[in-house]
């Protein structure tokens, strides 16, 4: 049944190619999903799955590495990712894959013009929606370009950092030649938006969805006899960049609970990309802790579905106030519960106690890790059930949000060209 207006509306929708001209409604060129930002791999495989799943099964799939001179080159994407995403020999999906090399010259070295490469190489448009990973840590601005080229007729910006948007940010207003185009802010958590809000000023609309690319083990996890260890996952950055800052991750507490003696057989994962011996190890734990550094997705996914659970380990309220932890990122990923206080569900407030290894006020990490290995099967396979649902559930409730913005957007188009 139409609401109120509807009618108008869709009829409106059938006559706007010609107020609009035809590229503003050409027929199709689907979804394209657009990443340049090094470290936000699993973002752009979790924008992926939910398109792939629930939209558009055949985006198209933009991505870029070389972002300065001092970055690796890459001819395939890195870290085993289309592998992780199932895009291996023989996939049709594998033609989807676009990449664009703007830094380096082969000839000189010297970076290449940003605008020059992009009009060049992005020839597929008009596209319906351009999905930019993290533009606000876009340095070089790509997001804007692609969006051009591509004739994009709706762009969503998925937010990482809420604190780095502001009323002046470059992506929030775009244009399509002379035409703009609509640009919807979606934030990866719902903190980023309240985050992210506050910089605004409360002068754009944000939703938020959390999406990730699940990981499928090849020897799944069925038993407690696979479950070894817990991990501790992130890059080994310091807070803010300073080096006189602690990491972002709390080692220094958690070598201090493995030392008491009731730790004593609790062996724990540090996934990352580091030095190890930056990590302090005292040496009377180095045989309980195994370092991994690097490494590509497949098998990062696969140390952690072989681990009792996630320890988050936070070391900055960033978590919980701008920013996205990569640990939740994680759980959802392999379906492996998060250890998680009051702190962390009110912020990550999708997940209920059912879905994570609840640390209550007064318990310390390893206090909760201690009862995890006493669980029987039966309890520890049920929760991981509970998160891959969640997993899914979030999934879905992404694509929906995506979708929805996209038909407001061009309801909103169809009203503007009947005035």
């Amino acid at each position: 049944m139409l609401h109120k207006g509807g009618a108008a509306v869709r009829a409106a929708l059938l006559i706007l190619p010609f107020f609009l001209g035809p590229c503003a409604v050409d027929a199709g060129g689907g979804y394209t999903i657009y990443n340049d930002i090094y470290n936000h791999w699993h973002v752009f495989a979790g924008v992926i799955a939910a398109v792939r799943k629930h939209i558009d099964p055949r985006p198209d799939l933009l991505w870029m590495a070389e972002r300065d001179l001092k970055a690796p080159e890459h001819k395939d994407p890195p870290y085993g990712l289309q592998e992780w995403l199932g895009d291996t020999a023989g996939a049709k999906t594998l033609a989807d894959w676009r990449h664009i090399e703007f830094v380096r010259n082969p000839k000189t070295g010297m970076a290449r013009d940003v605008n020059v490469v992009l009009k060049s190489e992005l020839t597929w448009g008009p596209v319906d929606t351009l999905v930019c990973v993290s533009p606000e840590l876009d340095e070089y601005k790509t997001c804007a370009y692609a969006a051009k080229y591509l004739k994009a007729k709706s762009v969503i910006a998925l937010i990482h950092r809420g604190d780095f948007i502001s009323p002046s940010s470059w992506f929030l207003d775009m244009r399509n030649h002379k035409e703009e185009i609509p640009v919807h802010l979606v934030a990866i958590v719902p903190h980023v938006v309240t985050s992210a809000n506050h910089t605004l000023k409360g002068s754009r609309p944000l939703d938020w969805a959390m999406m990730v690319a699940p990981y499928t083990s090849p020897q799944p996890c069925k038993s407690k006899d696979c479950m070894t260890g817990f991990v501790v996952q992130g890059s080994l950055r310091h807070r803010s960049g300073n080096l006189k800052e602690g990491f972002i991750r709390d080692y220094d507490s958690l070598w201090r609970q493995m030392r008491t003696k009731e730790a004593s057989s609790v062996r724990v994962k540090i996934l990352g990309r580091g030095i190890k011996k930056d990590l302090g190890i005292p040496k009377a734990l180095e045989d309980r802790v195994d370092y991994y550094s690097g490494i590509p997705f497949p098998e990062y996914w696969e140390l952690i579905d072989k681990s009792y659970a996630l320890v988050p380990f936070h070391n900055t309220p960033q978590y919980y106030t701008m920013r996205c932890s990569s640990t939740v990122l994680a759980s959802l990923t392999t379906c492996v519960p998060l250890i998680a206080d009051d702190q962390l569900l009110e912020a990550y407030y999708m997940f209920k106690k059912e879905h994570v290894y609840y640390q209550a006020s007064g318990e310390s990490e390893m206090d909760v890790m201690k009862r995890v290995m006493a669980l029987p099967e039966k309890e520890l396979l049920a929760k991981r059930a509970a998160v891959c649902k969640l997993r899914d559930e979030q999934l879905k409730r992404g694509a929906g949000v995506m979708e929805e913005l996209v038909a407001s957007g061009a309801r909103r188009a169809a009203r503007r060209a009947l005035r």
